[in-house]
């Protein structure tokens, strides 16, 4: 069963939770139902709201997962009724592949795989890189931990049961887990096994004293050693989407702010170095360093200089993208997490992974760098 309402003069601005209690009336049964609605992704918000929408225009319908998120006026809401509550009381321990580069008693790390998610959340409650580590751990010969297969029950149903990150998640089915990857994007991720290595790692990377390197094939050419520091925050329309906030002192062609000075939002420092090292006339294998994490940094800031990472159905150029599935079945943002420098989180040793593309990322280097495997073998790894 679902409902559908348009968000009045009088909700415009209001958190998404409260605007739908008062929306809802009786069905709405409480504010903590509301929650778990919009927790579980089971509310769609429509952007009629937009100024720049026209009938002929295709509508624009989000699935929004944090409460706290601002309605606007004319906006269409859906709410899903589930039968039941969706959300687990557990993570699921499930037999899933696991690319190990490093372990021991502190952390493991891992290659993760395109199409996998870091942890469960709404629309993706298993099938999640902390599914596959709560089977692999109890069995690891580094021992188990004490983060993934700990109890949650108590968490989820006192005090803390809805107590989320920024992000609008439940914390507690996202244990040991300092920094995440998009789900198309491959490479190096660290997760945490003791509560003592989940503060020092999460403290490395709040102090950003990680440096963190990556892969990507582009469509274009970005440049050779280019520094992009632009802020970037959400879309204020497209809210699964990030964008580089315009300066609202910038003027256009007719002298107009490009922004409105009266809703501007300022965007989060962020700061990417990128180093083209082939380009074939029209993709480029380009290398990326940066020093901020901010939500898709890489694929905004590629997309911003008019080089999209090449597969980013989000930020990328369709014409593009369809050519890539098409042509090699490649339906994702050819973005690789290649080598990450962290101190030991109990020993204080450096320490550099490195993992070399997935496949289907390096058919395409191969084609924009055929030298590359002989330059930089450690980007493309053995040959298959």
């Amino acid at each position: 069963r679902s409902e559908t309402f348009v968000v009045p003069s009088n909700l415009h601005h209001k958190r998404l939770d409260a605007a739908l209690v008062t929306l809802m009336g009786e069905s709405a049964s409480s504010r903590s139902y509301v929650g778990s609605l919009i927790q579980q992704g089971l509310v769609t918000v429509t952007d009629t709201s937009d100024p720049a929408y026209s009938s002929s225009d295709a509508l624009s319908t989000t699935t929004i997962t944090a409460k706290s998120y601002k309605v606007e006026e004319g906006q269409t809401l859906v709410v899903t009724h589930s039968n039941a509550n969706n959300r687990p009381t557990e993570i699921v321990a499930q037999d899933l592949p696991l690319e190990i580069l490093y372990e021991d008693e502190h952390m493991v790390v891992l290659n993760k795989a395109a199409g996998m998610v870091v942890h469960p959340a709404a629309g993706n409650w298993d099938g999640t890189v902390v599914n596959a580590l709560a089977y692999y751990l109890p069995r690891s010969p580094h021992g188990a931990g004490e983060l993934v297969n700990e109890d949650i029950t108590a968490e989820l149903e006192g005090l803390n049961a809805n107590r989320e990150g920024m992000d609008g998640e439940i914390v507690a089915f996202r244990p040991g887990i300092v920094h995440r990857l998009d789900k198309g994007t491959t490479g190096i991720l660290i997760v945490a096994k003791t509560r003592p290595s989940l503060t020092a790692l999460s403290a490395s990377f709040a102090n950003r004293q990680v440096r963190k390197t990556y892969l990507a094939i582009t469509v274009g050419n970005p440049g050779k050693r280019v520094v992009i520091n632009k802020p970037i925050g959400r879309h204020p329309i497209h809210r699964q989407r990030m964008r580089v906030v315009p300066d609202p002192t910038q003027k256009n062609s007719s002298g107009k702010s490009t922004e409105d000075k009266g809703n501007y939002k300022p965007g989060r420092r962020a700061l990417s170095y990128v180093d083209t090292l082939a380009f074939d006339g029209k993709l480029s294998l380009v290398h990326v360093r940066i020093e901020t994490g901010r939500t898709h940094q890489i694929r905004v800031h590629l997309q911003d200089r008019h080089t999209p990472v090449y597969g980013d159905e989000l930020y990328g150029i369709a014409e593009w993208n369809n050519r890539l599935s098409k042509s090699y079945q490649i339906s994702r943002p050819l973005l690789h997490a290649h080598q990450l420098e962290i101190n030991h989180p109990v020993s204080g040793e450096k320490m550099v992974f490195i993992a070399p593309m997935a496949e289907d990322m390096t058919r395409i280097g191969d084609l924009v760098w055929p030298d590359g495997r002989t330059e930089q073998p450690a980007f493309f790894g053995k040959q298959v």
